[in-house]
């Protein structure tokens, strides 16, 4: 097991990571950690290891931790150093699951490393405490358009929206439905509704028989129609609730429903 121990490292030594697991920092929250730091100093050391053969500290993890403390204008940063033979993208991993929440994007970043380096698909399932078959869907959505997966890196659609809408392959309609999905927050069912729509005139819109215009117009009468589970008609899906209750509860969900339609002026059963 490869010990670690705390030290204090001159900063114009210290490198940033050559390839660290955030694509971005938010200016904004970056100063606002600068903030925090300045009034209540540093609460979690970053990670480094060192020296190398340059004499040179690398950056393992905590590099927001790091630009808010350059920043500041520290001399010095406090850290947990590690031997330079220390594989830095297992201890990002580690550190990342306990601290910094990764997107899907740069969770499935840090996958691919793994991948690239020849480690098995279960071996990095265990390394990020998940499944194999979650592994191999952030892997998936690194073959996602840029477009789909910027929405999900910031979080503006869910991950079985982005799946849905990177099957459109018209640039066009793909943004379009994208811009949608983001406006009304849509639902995996709405997207998949759209898809088939697309590919039912695929053929008419890539050979300009039908404008992406007038196609994308079209959507809102592609109404999702389902049975209520109560009064059996068919009712927008987009107005309908799933529900969920324990068995112990079951027998007594008869009269909470008369309750809430009561309560909403809704039509009771």
């Amino acid at each position: 097991m490869i010990e670690a121990r705390e030290d204090v490292l001159p900063m114009h030594l210290v490198d940033e990571p050559p390839r660290p697991s955030r694509d971005t920092m938010d200016p904004e929250r970056l100063g606002a950690l600068a903030d925090d730091i300045a009034a209540n100093g540093l609460l979690q050391k970053c990670g480094a290891r060192g020296p190398m053969p340059s004499g040179r500290y690398e950056l393992i993890w905590g590099h927001r931790r790091l630009l808010a403390l350059r920043l500041l204008r520290w001399p010095e940063l406090p850290c947990m150093l590690y031997p330079a033979t220390y594989d830095p993208d297992v201890a990002r991993v580690a550190e990342n699951l306990q601290r910094e929440e990764l997107n899907p994007i740069e969770e499935g970043q840090e996958c691919q490393r793994f991948i690239d380096k020849g480690m098995p698909r279960a071996a990095i399932a265990r390394l990020f405490r998940r499944t194999p078959a979650w592994v191999d869907g952030r892997l998936t959505l690194l073959h996602f358009p840029a477009d789909v997966q910027e929405a999900v890196r910031q979080a503006a659609i869910s991950i079985g929206v982005a799946g849905v809408l990177a099957q459109l392959d018209h640039e066009r309609v793909r943004a379009e439905f994208l811009k949608e999905a983001i406006r009304t927050g849509a639902k995996t069912q709405t997207a998949e509704t759209w898809l088939y729509h697309y590919r039912a005139d695929r053929e008419r819109i890539i050979t300009n028989q039908l404008t992406v215009d007038h196609f994308v117009a079209e959507r809102e009468s592609w109404k999702i129609m389902v049975p209520c589970d109560l009064c059996q008609e068919d009712t927008d899906y987009q107005q309908t609730r799933s529900l969920r209750v324990c068995v112990e509860c079951l027998p007594h969900i008869g009269p909470a429903l008369l309750l809430y339609a009561e309560r909403h002026g809704a039509k009771a059963p």
